[in-house]
């Protein structure tokens, strides 16, 4: 497909997935940078296991991902560095190709698309296998969205790879993917979270008391976060009192649970899954987290203190890596570790102010823009005129 018909306008379509709610974020992310930098433009957003894989196995994968990560964490940190360095023609990674694979190539020939952007491994295997069979020929991006190095983002017929940094694309360079196909922009997140804001009037109309030191605890879309009744208990009995928010996510039990525990601590706020959390992040002084890429590339950009909480192997232990080494996070793997830190940090407003300085040398606010421009570039040279 080109752009030489006035009728036609450049289109995106981007492979996504609900593991997790940071890859349908980043996908939402992109589509707006988009619309504010090409205004004639189409993008869908489809998500890969929902539309193109069978249902049963789509059942199967996502609880098999979503019970290891809360229960078996070391089960998942094993699969996640068993397949650290897989081969892209290796029967392992030829049979995740598959999983959807039939069905995408059905979707892309009833559709015209002038680019795929994949931000999640699995449909980035199954696009570069069809290309490499030569049966489509679409333009592809890849969106990495954690600071970590894993063959499963790996694929020979990927066009580009926007990545989170430059250790990343380091590291992508030592496998063997040519350079010039590798943008570090930085993970995209909502520009919303750059913006100046005045955080009394924010924590004034989120119910909160601009005067009081205020914890913000984030659970993750699936409440992922291992050990939350912990880290509340914790929080109650801590030497400087504070107001803590906690961001459960879509775990209604939890939400029950945790404002039974906190029915006599006003002052302890529990929320569902929120629309807002740039919001909630301006109005906070510290965050307790696990380490998604997603959110901890949202705190950078807000300049917000982390303390990592119990990291789950794989990924997310490469964030903390990260983070840890920038200055910009803390690392807490048990409820007593998890205490002594909160003790020390709210106690010396200068750990927390060099925390804020270190997330401000290694935040990239405008990664939304950068990613999509980069993959803007990959459109047709008559499509690029289009708009």
């Amino acid at each position: 497909m080109d752009c030489t018909s006035p009728r036609e306008v450049p289109s995106f379509l981007v492979l996504s997935a609900s593991y997790g709610g940071g890859h349908q974020r980043v996908a939402e992310v992109l589509e707006a940078a988009w619309r504010r930098s090409l205004p004639r433009v189409e993008v869908e957003l489809v998500d890969f296991f929902d539309r193109f894989v069978n249902p049963v196995m789509n059942r199967l994968t996502r609880s098999l991902y979503v019970r290891s990560v809360r229960h078996a964490p070391r089960l998942w940190g094993a699969f996640y560095d068993a397949t650290g360095h897989i081969r892209p023609d290796s029967p392992t990674q030829r049979f995740i190709n598959r999983l959807g694979k039939s069905r995408l190539l059905a979707y892309l020939r009833e559709r015209d698309f002038h680019v795929v952007v994949s931000v999640h491994p699995t449909p980035a295997g199954s696009l570069s296998e069809l290309k490499g069979e030569g049966k489509v020929h679409h333009p592809s991006a890849v969106v990495l969205t954690d600071y970590a190095v894993h063959s499963q983002w790996i694929h020979p017929y990927v066009d580009l790879y926007c990545v989170a940094s430059e250790e990343v694309r380091a590291g992508l360079v030592d496998r063997g993917v040519p350079a010039d196909r590798i943008r570090v922009t930085g993970i995209p997140v909502d520009p919303a979270f750059a913006q100046p804001v005045d955080r009394g009037e924010v924590a004034r109309r989120l119910g909160l008391d601009p005067s009081r030191t205020t914890v913000l605890v984030m659970a993750g879309a699936y409440a992922m976060l291992g050990g939350i009744l912990d880290v509340h208990r914790v929080l109650l009995t801590l030497r400087k009192p504070v107001q803590a928010v906690f961001v459960c996510g879509r775990d209604h039990a939890l939400v029950q649970r945790l404002r039974q525990r906190s029915r006599r601590r006003p002052d302890f706020h529990v929320h569902g899954f929120v629309s807002n959390v740039h919001e909630w992040m301006a109005a906070a002084d510290l965050l307790i987290t696990k380490a998604g890429g997603i959110t901890v590339s949202e705190a950078l950009v807000r300049e917000l203190p982390m303390v990592i909480y119990r990291p789950i192997p794989g990924q997310e232990e490469w964030n903390t890596r990260m983070l840890a080494a920038a200055g910009a996070a803390w690392v807490a793997r048990d409820p007593e570790d998890l205490r002594r830190a909160l003790d020390r940090l709210l106690a010396d407003p200068g750990a927390l102010e060099s925390m804020r300085a270190a997330a401000r040398r290694v935040r990239r606010p405008h990664a939304a823009r950068e990613a999509a421009e980069a993959i803007a570039g990959l459109l047709p040279e008559a499509c690029r005129g289009a708009h």
